[in-house]
């Protein structure tokens, strides 16, 4: 085989029910090899061929390895490193290297992450081809994941507070005499801060030493800027929030920007507790017992997803 090859003959074999598990992952290599996914690892491989250092690891077995223990084990990256060193199945995968996990993340981000859909269906055909499915009926069915975020961290998309202080932002436009904007839609940060800053100008403030504090007097034209100011920094801070929700969900996580406030079934059923997780809802598509197609989606429902 090009890619996934194993050179059994440097591995010691300790018991005739190794032989028969080695077997098994001789044929899972095989499957891999005939899959095509080795093609995509090798264009990965040689963008940085001009790189020098020291050798790195096999990235094919390296590859095998991952997806066999996340298929076969619970494994995180310290699950799999541990297992390299204890497990004889990962061992003969590796032929005896020890890669650390910091060097097998990097491997699932340059590698596998950016690819992620064309390994998948590399797989999957493979599957298909090698076991003769037919592909006939395709069957929807999705679940919320709970992220790992603090579930008290949660924001919600400040549209209410918005309308509310694009309101007082007009209202103040009005009063210094700037009338030059739309009452049908909102007013954005940077119209209001040329505004702000046309006004300081015209009326020759000084921005950076208008004074503050108990019994320090300000003209007319200061407190309107400094109120303006206040009014501006609020309303960057609602632009953000509602830039990092985007326009088809109400909320986000300050720990994990993707993930949607939602309620999970266990709290649904069970009625003990309302309390919103950080969550994605998940979409598979299935036919034969085999996943054909899968999303990760931020709604709280299924109307749109499917």
């Amino acid at each position: 085989m090009k890619y996934f090859n194993i050179k059994r003959s440097l591995f010691i074999v300790p018991a005739e029910e190794c032989n028969e598990e080695f077997e098994k992952i001789d044929k899972f290599m095989s499957f891999l090899e005939n899959s095509g996914v080795g093609k995509i690892i090798e264009n990965v491989k040689y963008k940085d061929h001009m790189c020098k250092g020291r050798k790195g690891y096999n990235p094919y077995n390296l590859f095998a390895m991952i997806i066999y223990s996340f298929s076969k084990f619970k494994a995180t990256l310290r699950d799999i490193e541990d297992k390299s060193i204890f497990d004889i199945r990962v061992m003969y995968i590796m032929e005896g290297e020890i890669p650390d996990f910091s060097t097998i993340c990097l491997f699932i981000n340059e590698y596998i992450v950016p690819y992620q859909y064309e390994i998948f269906t590399c797989i999957t055909k493979q599957i298909i081809k090698e076991f003769q499915l037919e592909i006939v009926d395709v069957f929807l069915d999705g679940t919320k994941i709970e992220a790992n975020a603090n579930k008290y961290k949660f924001v919600w998309k400040p549209v209410k507070f918005h309308k509310r202080l694009d309101e007082k932002i007009k209202n103040l436009l009005l009063e210094i005499g700037y009338d030059n904007f739309n009452a049908k839609t909102l007013i954005d940060s940077k119209t209001f801060s040329d505004d702000l800053q046309d006004y300081a100008k015209n009326n020759k403030i000084d921005v950076n030493h208008i004074p503050h504090g108990k019994g320090k007097r300000l003209t007319k034209e200061q407190k309107n800027y400094k109120l303006g100011y206040a009014h501006l920094i609020k309303l960057l801070e609602y632009e953000e929030k509602e830039k990092i929700c985007g326009e088809n969900r109400n909320s986000y996580f300050k720990t994990d920007h993707d993930a949607t406030a939602m309620v999970l079934k266990e709290d649904y059923y069970s009625k003990n507790g309302h309390d919103f997780h950080a969550a994605y809802n998940v979409q598979a598509f299935v036919s034969s017992l085999l996943i054909v197609m899968y999303g990760v989606f931020q709604d709280r429902n299924d109307i749109k997803t499917g």
